[in-house]
């Protein structure tokens, strides 16, 4: 007997390295109409992050002892304090440390203010400065990473510029590291050099990856702080409500349209995935504020516990006695904190399932803590290849400008140097340093020169927001995978499992396998009787005792037309009757 050949079965990477599905992230976020949602929730974030900034640092009076504030020097230091975290979030430009923040009391203040003032003086003229003059003289002062050190009556004091307008400054303007291109090419400074590159990947990179995260947990680090102040985490609330708000719808219907195509390998349309958002946008938005707010409320509790420990005596027996409830708190507090890392899974779970929010919570916590080492793995496998692919969009889109630029110019220079329409370029990653490289110096500009800058500049910065938004298309993507892998591990969910509406599964997805409906007849004519085609009909024998009835000549009387004749089993009109089994 001759041996059978088998042939070898071809390995599924899929289902053995369930992960590597993760390498889809990539060709699903790069989609337009991802890009357009990404660059829609940028937009309107920066729009409600600059308005609320303005309005509350407009309103704030800077303290100043002696001018402005308590006449109580501890009064006065709180107010400062919360003056400066203010500054720090909605502030609009870059003011140094000076007495009133270094003072320890009032006769420092009165020591100290007159140098320190000409201090910030000479460096705002010139940040490379050495020296600055007082009434007694010149006093030396030394610039380091850390700040200006300077010495006063024997005591050190060191003046550095306070960070301002994180919560207020647009896209096109923060700081996210040099631009790719410069970088690619060696012409970025010492950026990639030994020792340094993972300085740049985890200070510079790392942050672009996850800045939707960034972006969401960045005011609630404020609205936490200890310094912020009553009126100031007003402001910040508003802001974290305002974030949630965005991307509830951007990152929903990102989530939606992830889910459907990597779950389908189908595309739903942007009206469907905008209209499955606005049908669950209450579950989108109330499913990540609620464990912020169990917290609040587990803060006021035990802040109403603390108002006992007041009472003298009584307090302190009350507090040994009860403590392990305010440990209970803190751990409840804990728990529910840590697990918030998975909040991007909630839209992921909503967008999946069809579900609400009770589902979106219970599923990204159960899954974070029923299996915390697949979700760490993921993660990083994840942050590992987007830092990647990041970089090479990032990389692209300044090549495309950088191109565009030096194309245009082969053509006017040296008549007519085109650098001064970049002049409104967006300053982040690097651009307008890139597209005014090499340039000679831009003099007076005209009236239509304006008009120039100020179209290009926003032909560049919707090309900017789309380049950006593959970050956040990228996120959103890659959530939605995590999702599917995590369901896939904690409840063995099959990942092509997708909740889909009527509309979607009808048109969608069975729109090309439907049979095209029968086409009217073209014109009126005379009547045609259809026979059954013989292949449809029944080849097995005739029942027994049946004869078939022989059909009448043509012109015979009966049948004069030649039509055929109804069999004995139809009914007296000639109709036949309905079909049975075959």
């Amino acid at each position: 007997m001759a041996e059978e050949r088998t042939e070898p079965r071809e390995i599924n990477f899929r289902q053995m390295l369930p992960w590597t599905e993760l390498f889809r992230s990539f060709q699903v976020a790069l989609d337009p109409k991802k890009l357009l949602m990404a660059a829609g929730g940028i937009l309107v974030m920066a729009f409600w992050w600059w308005v609320w900034s303005w309005a509350f640092y407009s309103l704030a009076t800077k303290p100043e002892w002696g001018r402005t504030g308590p006449a109580d020097w501890g009064e006065f230091q709180q107010d400062r304090r919360k003056w400066n975290v203010l500054h720090e979030a909605a502030g609009k430009d870059v003011e140094y440390t000076d007495a009133n923040d270094l003072a320890r009391n009032p006769e420092e203040f009165d020591k100290i203010n007159a140098p320190v003032q000409a201090a910030i003086s000479a460096i705002a003229k010139n940040p490379k400065a050495s020296e600055f003059q007082t009434a007694d003289g010149k006093i030396p002062i030394e610039g380091r990473p850390d700040g200006y050190h300077l010495m006063l009556d024997d005591q050190p004091y060191v003046i550095r510029a306070k960070p301002f307008g994180a919560l207020r400054t647009l896209p096109w303007d923060e700081d996210r590291g040099p631009n790719p291109y410069l970088l690619v090419t060696g012409r970025a400074g010492p950026q990639w050099e030994a020792g340094r590159f993972w300085e740049w990947l985890f200070t510079k990179q790392l942050p672009v990856l996850i800045e939707p995260l960034i972006k969401f947990l960045k005011p609630v680090v404020y609205l936490f702080d200890p310094n912020a102040g009553l009126l100031n985490r007003i402001y910040f609330l508003i802001v974290v409500l305002g974030t949630l708000a965005t991307w509830a719808f951007f990152g929903g219907a990102i989530t939606r349209m992830a889910a459907v195509q990597v779950a389908r390998n189908e595309k739903i349309t942007l009206t469907d995935a905008v209209k499955f958002v606005c049908a669950r946008y209450v579950s989108f938005l109330t499913a990540p504020p609620f464990p912020l707010a169990f917290v609040a409320v587990m803060v006021v509790l035990l802040a109403i516990f603390g108002l006992i420990h007041m009472i003298p005596i009584f307090g302190e027996i009350w507090d040994g006695l009860l403590w392990p409830l305010v440990l209970l708190a803190g751990l409840a507090m804990a728990v529910v904190l840590v697990g918030l890392v998975g909040w991007p899974m909630m839209y992921a779970t909503i967008s999946t399932e069809g579900s609400d929010s009770f589902d979106a919570i219970s599923r990204s916590y159960s899954y974070v803590y029923q299996s915390p080492w697949h979700y760490v793995w993921y993660c990083v496998v994840a942050l590992a290849y987007g830092a990647v692919v990041v970089f090479f969009v990032g990389f692209m889109g300044s090549l495309i400008v950088f191109l565009g630029k030096w194309g245009m110019s082969v053509g006017t220079w040296p008549a007519r140097d085109p650098a001064f329409l970049f002049l409104g370029a967006p300053t982040s990653f690097g651009w307008r340093a890139l597209l005014l490289e090499g340039s000679a110096a831009i003099g007076e500009l005209s009236w239509w020169n304006y008009i120039g800058v100020a179209l290009v500049s926003i032909w560049l910065g919707l090309v900017f927001l789309l380049i950006l938004g593959f970050g956040y298309s990228y996120f959103w993507t890659a959530t939605t995978i995590i999702y599917l892998l995590m369901r896939r591990k904690v409840d063995d969910t099959d990942m092509d499992e997708v909740y889909l509406e009527e509309d979607e599964g009808e048109e969608s997805y069975s729109a090309s396998t439907m049979m095209p409906a029968p086409s009217e007849p073209a014109a009126a004519g005379p009547s045609v009787t259809m026979i059954e085609s013989p292949t449809l009909r029944s080849t097995g024998p005739p029942p027994a005792g049946h004869e078939p009835a022989a059909e009448a000549p043509a012109g015979a009387p009966g049948n004069p037309a030649g039509h055929e004749t109804p069999s004995p089993a139809a009914g007296e009109d000639g109709s036949k009757p309905a079909a049975g089994p075959a």
